[in-house]
């Protein structure tokens, strides 16, 4: 069973002139208007595609594909649509077009599946609005931390207003819950560099690494540029170079660890005063629970270390966590044999970036599939993915949905 390549790139590029800038930038956010046109316009090709379709309390978008034995647990798979800010138009999105496009395969090829097939296409996985992130996903897998709804925006508004303004129930998220997840799949681009480096079309994701984000603190003594001597200085600026430096060197020596300080903040902020404080952020993945462990347990020892060495106070404060998600080997393996049969190159590798699939984790069996992103570009406007390469991994899904979903009958 083949996908119809021109109406998944159709479709993709439809989706994309939603919240289109006339630099060519998408940007949809979560819960704003742009949120509800693309969602409405899902909604429709959806309902075109003969599914069931709903929306939940946290406003994901659910259709069904009724199998023959609904009372076995669904198959689910999808992903999210919304944006970061400027970003492009295959993130996400190419995983709910196409699970959409091999459902739409499947009905018109006159096969039912034993299995009920779920779309799920999510609210709000990027975070990029509120700072918290995943929320359908996490909603639907029952692990939303409330705290998560306070957050704010710009504006000043919150996560928990917005749903509601949106049409959503904050306080029915528990009813989101589903109990009747078998297996959870997701396609998406492989925001990096790695399948195209190996001149591998499709990558079958080995698992997702965990993550801690941390927000570091360190205090000093201000004082006048040109008239406090180096020796007698308490500079909190001098023990970040060396934090960052400590920090990572322990992650460069991991494998598939990496560390990333993204933003830091001095204060008072002005050229000719030594900063009484700095205030940075710190990223931490692995693959490895251990590694997260480890390396926060050394850092908070070092912190220790700079604070006699230099007369400051360091302060570590975990802000998120999501632990590590292995994808399931035999469904692996499956996604293997399936580019063997169509021929097509492929290769493991491990996702850095979090994906909505890792909240499934201690839900049920999961699989991920990667294609290639053109010079590993993603999150930017110039994110690209050939349609060939959209064709292929779609192609991969269809067969794994078959595969997982089993086979009934056909259609009289």
């Amino acid at each position: 069973m083949d996908i119809n390549q021109d109406r998944l790139w159709w479709d993709i590029q439809e989706l994309g002139r939603i919240g289109r800038s006339p630099d060519g930038g998408i940007t949809r956010l979560a819960f704003t208007p742009q949120d509800r046109q693309a969602q409405d316009w899902l909604e429709g090709r959806m309902r075109d595609a003969g599914l069931a379709v709903r929306e939940d309390a946290a406003g994901n978008l659910i259709g069904e594909l009724c199998g023959s034995r609904p009372e076995k647990p669904c198959v689910m798979c999808g992903s999210h649509y919304d944006t970061v800010p400027g970003g492009g138009q295959f993130d996400g999105t190419l995983g709910i077009l196409s699970a959409l496009e091999a459902v739409r395969r499947i009905r018109e090829q006159g096969t039912v599946t034993e299995r009920t097939i779920r779309l799920a296409a999510f609210k709000d996985e990027e975070g990029s609005r509120f700072g918290y992130g995943m929320v359908g996903s996490k909603s639907i897998c029952g692990i939303l931390d409330p705290e998560g709804l306070t957050s704010v925006d710009k504006d000043g508004i919150s996560l928990e207003q917005a749903m509601a303004d949106y049409g959503c129930r904050p306080g029915r998220l528990a009813s989101c819950k589903m109990e009747d997840v078998g297996t959870y799949l997701e396609l998406h681009i492989e925001q990096g560099k790695v399948l195209e480096d190996h001149g591998a079309s499709i990558g079958v994701v080995s698992g997702i690494a965990g993550l801690v984000r941390y927000t570091v603190e360190i205090r000093g003594e201000s004082g006048h540029a040109g008239a406090t001597p180096m020796k007698a200085r308490k500079d909190p600026v001098l023990a970040m170079c060396r934090w960052i430096d400590r920090v990572t060197e322990l992650a460069g020596a991991r494998e598939s660890c990496v560390a990333t300080v993204g933003s830091i903040t001095a204060y008072p902020g002005a050229r000719n005063v030594i900063c009484e404080r700095v205030v940075f952020s710190l990223d931490l993945r692995s693959i490895r629970q251990e590694d997260l462990r480890e390396i926060a347990e050394e850092m908070e020892r070092y912190g220790a270390e700079l604070s006699s060495l230099h007369g400051v106070e360091v302060s570590l404060r975990p802000d998120q966590a999501l632990p590590p998600c292995r994808c399931h080997e035999p469904l692996r393996e499956a996604i293997k044999n399936i580019c063997r049969s169509e021929g097509y190159s492929f290769m493991e590798l491990m996702s850095g970036a979090g994906h909505d699939c890792m909240n499934f984790k201690d839900v049920c069996p999961t699989a991920m599939i990667f294609v290639p992103s053109e010079g590993g570009v993603s999150h930017r406007k110039e994110e690209f993915t050939s349609r060939e390469d959209c064709a292929r991994g779609a192609k991969v899904l269809l067969g794994l949905l078959l595969e997982t979903a089993g086979v009934s009958d056909k259609i009289d």
